[in-house]
């Protein structure tokens, strides 16, 4: 299923830019479906550019309504959005650039304890979704 999905359970104070940007952002990363996204660590999506710690919370707010009720996006089908970018922004998103400009960013971790509260919610998340037989 489609990553633009959450959408489908996004309130109406949760559309806008930063629904807009972590959806962007997590095509850019190649997360281009729920299960893919399920799959990854929370490591992962914290280390993913322009998700910060608010789009982290909005994403997992999104997963945990879908994890709740997953029939709110059984019938959702959507082509994937593409961004459109002036050829300023295409420059700056080159491979070369992008892979320069993190290649020696270190990145801040998060706290341990909130890592695997995280990842033991995300667990959660995957392990509804599989016991409803969204995700396998």
């Amino acid at each position: 299923m489609d990553i633009a999905c959450i959408k489908a359970v996004a309130q109406e104070e949760e559309r806008g830019p930063d629904l807009t940007g972590l959806i962007n952002a997590l095509y850019i990363q190649g997360y281009l479906d729920l299960e893919r996204l399920l799959d990854c660590t929370w490591k992962e999506i914290y280390q993913v550019p322009r998700i910060g710690i608010k789009r982290q919370r909005l994403l997992l707010s999104l997963l945990e309504r879908i994890s709740a009720d997953p029939k709110t996006i059984e019938n959702h089908k959507i082509a994937p959005t593409v961004a459109m970018h002036n050829e300023k922004d295409i420059g700056d998103l080159t491979l070369k650039k992008i892979i320069r400009k993190y290649k020696d960013t270190q990145v801040d971790l998060l706290k341990v304890r909130e890592v695997a509260e995280k990842e033991a919610r995300l667990k959660k998340i995957k392990d509804r979704l599989r016991e409803m037989g969204m995700i396998y």
